[in-house]
């Protein structure tokens, strides 16, 4: 005969294992918004602090891209690693400026919130990354004055020209000459502002606008970086390559 105390514990036992298969069976496969819940207590429960960052970080993206740009921000204040929440902020600046077809307004708000979370990442490195990305976030988005004014706020001399430089290579590859000349022209280093007129030179040769080319070629002060160019319209417009 059965005794009463192994009912019992058969009964929590079944009940146990009915709540558990619950619990894992909680999200139908498409509800997204319930697996992004789900993923998030999953990741919790991770221990080694790299892989935790890094879950962290492409779920923010995730939820940045669904629309949840709060969501988002509070996930990048989760990670530990001031490198990693400013790669997070790269990630979903560019996914929401490549991918998506948003408002200006949208998007000012957006990367004001990003702008406002990487105040307050720690080490200045980082934070100056963070600010590059939205910079560049911001060029592809069209908001090149925004964009100026993020590179701008910028501390390391070092890393402000190279974020100039980058937005003005974006600002090239969507046919902008007139802005990526001006964002080329706030460098304050010359050998960075040859450096980026290459680049762009580049550019405009490989989209054969061969003009736009030859008017950023004739800016560059190096003379060796200058002829390379020079160069690099000769040989596309006569069919050689050279490289």
């Amino acid at each position: 005969m059965i005794r009463t105390s192994t009912i019992l514990f058969l009964t929590m036992m079944m009940l146990s294992v009915k709540g558990h298969a619950s619990e894992t069976q909680a999200c139908d496969y498409n509800d997204t918004s319930c697996l992004m819940a789900v993923t998030e207590a999953s990741i919790e429960q991770i221990t080694e602090k790299r892989w935790r960052n890094h879950a962290y970080r492409d779920l923010a993206v995730s939820l940045a891209y669904d629309g949840d740009i709060d969501k988002a921000v509070t996930l990048i204040s989760k990670i530990d690693n001031p490198d990693t929440q400013a790669m997070t902020v790269r990630a979903i600046g560019m996914a929401l400026a490549i991918n998506k077809d948003l408002s200006d307004e949208t998007y000012k708000d957006v990367f004001s919130k990003l702008d406002n979370f990487s105040k307050t990442i720690t080490h200045e490195g980082a934070r100056d990354i963070a600010y590059t990305y939205i910079a560049m976030a911001q060029a592809f988005a069209g908001l090149d004055n925004d964009a100026m004014q993020t590179t701008l706020a910028m501390t390391k001399p070092e890393l402000k020209n190279k974020a100039l430089g980058e937005t003005a290579e974006i600002q090239a590859e969507r046919g902008d000459y007139d802005e990526a000349i001006k964002s080329i022209n706030a460098i304050q280093s010359q050998s960075f502002k040859n450096k980026a007129l290459g680049l762009v030179n580049d550019i405009f040769v490989k989209d054969e606008q061969f003009d736009l080319a030859y008017q950023t070629a004739i800016q560059i002060t190096n003379a060796t970086r200058k002829a390379k160019s020079l160069q690099n319209i000769i040989d596309a417009q006569i069919g050689l390559d050279q490289k």
